[in-house]
């Protein structure tokens, strides 16, 4: 059983969860920047889902793999815990199959943080939605969709169909609240490559993120208003980064942490685990007397070496691997299409 102080952190850090919207629409912004003129043909899109999960699926894998192994030790009776009670082998396939976070559960299960994973997962499903409405309405079908996904979102939470008092709030039922951001986050795109300002001051989006997350962890019941923070502040950064990239340069630093920020995302519920609920809750303090935020910053520091080991050693080389697979894969394609078309042309 986690001790008081963890559970009362727990309680504490639940206050983010409302800044995960931030990533999930900038998510949206970066995947639409980037793969709205790629993806031409069906053979494209799969090309995506492939580096998608070439980025996502083999960490979750691995420390969902370390669940299992609490869960394996629990069974055995070799750990006393009570944090496997909601697991189940259906939990294990939702998981696995990243339809955790699809309305399919009332509970988070394994790797809880998992969720975000399953609901980026369907929005990836959905991009080519998202991609055909551009292309076919151009900006004011984007901004139809936003509106006609929020308006559906909130009438399913107002008759209690989607079960939280906000679907801002949703984890188990995340997969439409991040499609929502991910629309808005296309629309940002959109709206910013058009160059409405000639914004070039680095301050400016700083500004607009203080401000968004000042709005997010102050009082979780402003919900829109959190939202509007985030698209502006997104939308002031994309303006400097189009018309003064140079500014930007600053931030280069920091880029090999913000690499690995997905990895101590999802490492750090394991790491807490056995620090935390383990090693100080049965060792370090019985016999040490060890403050609980002495605790705390080895969990932090553990989860930050961790990821970075991760990211190098067995994240990158997976991912080389399985891209390699794909480029391969597509270039015998293409190379049998055009030894077809020239069959066809004799």
């Amino acid at each position: 059983m986690a001790p008081p102080e963890f559970q009362m952190l727990s309680r504490d850090l639940e206050q983010l969860n409302d800044m995960l919207d931030m990533f999930f629409v900038v998510s949206g912004f970066l995947i639409f920047s980037f793969y709205s003129d790629r993806i031409q043909s069906f053979g494209d899109y799969l090309a995506f889902l492939v580096r998608r999960v070439a980025r996502l699926y083999p960490l979750h894998l691995l420390t969902l793999a370390g669940f299992c192994a609490v869960w394996l030790a629990v069974g055995l009776g070799l750990v006393n815990a009570k944090m496997t009670e909601t697991y189940s082998f259906v939990d294990l396939l939702q998981e696995l199959l990243m339809i955790n976070a699809w309305g399919l559960t009332d509970t988070l299960s394994f790797n809880y943080v998992s969720w975000s994973l399953s609901a980026e997962w369907f929005a990836y499903l959905m991009f080519p939605l998202v991609l055909a409405i551009w292309r076919r309405a151009g900006t004011g079908g984007l901004i139809g969709l936003l509106i006609m996904t929020v308006i559906a979102l909130e009438v399913l939470t107002w008759i209690g169909f989607m079960p939280f008092p906000s679907w801002l709030e949703a984890t188990t039922w995340g997969a439409y609240r991040v499609f929502a951001d991910f629309v808005l986050g296309a629309t940002i795109c959109v709206l910013a490559h058009r160059r409405y300002t000639q914004i070039r001051s680095q301050w400016w989006p700083w500004v607009g993120y203080a401000v968004a997350v000042f709005t997010l962890i102050s009082d979780p019941a402003w919900g829109y208003l959190g939202m509007i923070a985030i698209a502006l502040a997104l939308f002031l950064a994309a303006q400097v980064e189009i018309n003064a990239p140079e500014r930007t340069k600053y931030l280069n630093p920091l880029m090999p942490l913000a690499a690995v920020s997905f990895g101590i995302y999802m490492w750090h519920p394991l790491v807490a685990s056995a620090v935390i609920g383990l090693a100080w809750n049965r060792w370090l303090l019985p016999q040490f007397g060890t403050p609980f935020m002495v605790a705390v910053m080895i969990t932090v520091a553990l989860s930050l070496i961790i990821s970075l080991l991760s990211a190098r050693y067995f994240e990158a080389p997976i991912r080389k691997r399985i891209v390699d697979w794909q480029e391969r894969r597509e270039g015998k394609r293409k190379r049998s299409d055009v030894a077809m078309a020239s069959t066809a042309a004799e």
